[in-house]
């Protein structure tokens, strides 16, 4: 069973690489063979010499395009990723709390050839407060009477013939709306979500505990996202965000906690569906 790791660290994310290969190495499906194919601008990382290391050359872009391009990213290498039985796209920032064995993560087979995690400040709450993209014109838009889960976009993966046309899937609607001017709501996150959505019987969807953040840490969890303030100048690489007055502190949070009853009762009313 050959699993190839997706890692993109461009920019200052490669302080997070030599430590990560060290833990995926020993605690990520450990005794299956893994690749770790690492899309860089790095001139040179961390253990490339190691035979199951392939440095690929990846231009920084700007965000967001550097997280939301990242489907079609990975499509530059299809015909290389095709040898693998599984693929997996891992966050920089990530650290297994111990080992990840095959039956905790990989999917279970017949429809079910892929896999994502739920997002912890998002588990067990009703869809219409989820942070999914509801703009219409959007191809990752899913209205406040849908949905399930929400997963995060930090960890995903399954059969490798799958994940491949999922990424074709995602790019091409990512491409979809940029061509109409539009970018999603959390970028290829939203574009997943609405994946799920539209197919869950396809995902084996994990609990939280596969992506847990560090300053949010829970009892049983299985791999850590570590907080990149802790490593670089996060401000930097995604912009500082203007602080908000009284007011405005007050209509977000009437936004995200009220409002979306008087969607969920409009798109009800209205049969909204994914189609």
């Amino acid at each position: 069973m050959k699993i190839g790791i997706l890692y993109l660290c461009t920019g200052k994310y490669t302080v997070f690489w030599p430590e990560f290969y060290e833990n995926f190495e020993k605690d990520f499906l450990p005794g299956c063979p893994k690749t770790y194919l690492v899309f860089t601008d790095a001139p040179q990382i961390a253990h490339e010499t190691k035979p199951n290391v392939r440095r690929i050359e990846q231009e920084a872009l700007p965000w967001p395009y550097s997280t939301m391009e990242r489907f079609r990213i990975f499509l530059t290498r299809e015909q290389e990723l095709r040898e693998f039985d599984y693929l997996f796209y891992a966050n920089a920032n990530l650290e297994c709390r111990g080992p990840i064995l095959p039956e905790e993560i990989l999917p279970r087979g017949g429809r079910e050839t892929l896999v994502a995690v739920c997002h912890l400040p998002y588990y067990g709450k009703p869809p219409r407060f989820h942070p999914y993209d509801r703009n219409p014109r959007s191809r990752a838009c899913i209205p406040y009477n849908c949905g399930q889960y929400y997963v995060a976009g930090g960890l995903n993966g399954g059969q490798a013939g799958s994940y491949l046309a999922l990424c074709r899937e995602l790019a091409r609607r990512t491409q979809e709306d940029l061509d109409h001017g539009v970018i999603a709501r959390q970028h290829d996150e939203s574009q997943l979500n609405r994946m799920v959505a539209e197919h869950p019987e396809w995902f084996r969807i994990l609990g939280p505990e596969f992506c847990v953040p560090e300053e949010t840490p829970v009892p049983n969890e299985r791999i850590r996202v570590l907080q990149k303030n802790r490593f670089l100048d996060v401000s930097a690489v995604k912009g500082r965000s203007t602080p908000q007055n009284f007011i405005q502190r007050k209509w977000e949070a009437f936004r995200l906690n009220w409002l979306p009853y008087l969607w969920w009762a409009r798109d009800t009313l209205l049969h909204k569906t994914l189609k």
